[in-house]
């Protein structure tokens, strides 16, 4: 458990410390999440591991990013749930791909990176495969808040250098997919203590289903995407409910 507890603080220190946007919205959860949690509706935190590929470049290799945000549990039946979530950080793009700006013809490129930061907007519905599993899926949208490209490469001196160039003017402002995924639900526990903690381990795969460059001449491709991460959510069960009200 002491070491659940350390997890745990290390979480809310990097929630906390977070860019201003991203850490306002993390503690509104942790001050809110136990006083407007039910089985009915809950919020929670989710983060994640992005990793991701721009499928039609001519050359692209994978990149891990991370991926933040909150989610908002709504239940609708007796398995299903609707889940309107935000996500202000979601980091995606692709490594050894060719440059789609120019460099010095002096400069050797040996790697060229291209990463991107989204906020996303995802709206799934979930079910209930049993009362662990789940699948679900829906609509989601996106949109650019920031681009760069990294070139790593060699000066005529012989010198290392990486070049960072703003590239968001590249990119198209917004991107639509539809996410689908799986996860399992389960709750950490200790025989000396009666608090549990709630958690959700999710796989979620998301493909852009539109071009993210505005001009063709500087390139073409779409994002894929794979997500593996984790859930806090803060719910209560009707007997805690009648508890915490009584």
């Amino acid at each position: 458990m002491k070491k659940l507890k350390r997890i745990i603080l290390i979480c809310l220190v990097s929630i906390i410390t977070f860019p201003a946007t991203y850490g306002q919205a993390g503690l509104l959860v942790l001050i809110l999440g136990d006083k407007v949690a039910t089985e009915n509706f809950y919020l929670s935190i989710d983060g994640a591991l992005n990793i991701s590929t721009l499928p039609g470049l001519d050359e692209y290799q994978t990149l891990v990013g991370v991926n933040y945000g909150l989610g908002v549990h709504i239940k609708l039946g007796e398995k299903w749930f609707l889940k309107p979530e935000f996500k202000p950080l979601s980091r995606k793009g692709a490594t050894k791909v060719n440059p789609i700006t120019s460099v010095s013809g002096d400069f050797t490129v040996d790697e060229t990176k291209i990463k991107m930061n989204y906020i996303d907007f995802p709206v799934l519905v979930q079910y209930n495969v049993t009362p662990k599993l789940f699948i679900s899926a829906g609509p989601q949208i996106s949109f650019v808040t920031d681009a760069y490209q990294y070139i790593y490469g060699t000066q005529p001196d012989g010198l290392e250098t990486t070049v960072k160039v703003t590239a968001k003017s590249f990119f198209n402002k917004t991107n639509f997919s539809f996410p689908v995924e799986a996860g399992y639900c389960f709750t950490l526990s200790n025989k000396k203590s009666t608090s549990k903690l709630n958690v959700n381990v999710f796989a979620r795969y998301e493909y852009g289903f539109m071009e993210i460059f505005k001009d063709p001449a500087v390139g073409s491709a779409n994002i894929s995407l794979f997500q593996v991460g984790l859930s806090l959510p803060f719910i209560k069960s009707a007997k805690e409910q009648d508890k915490t009200e009584k």
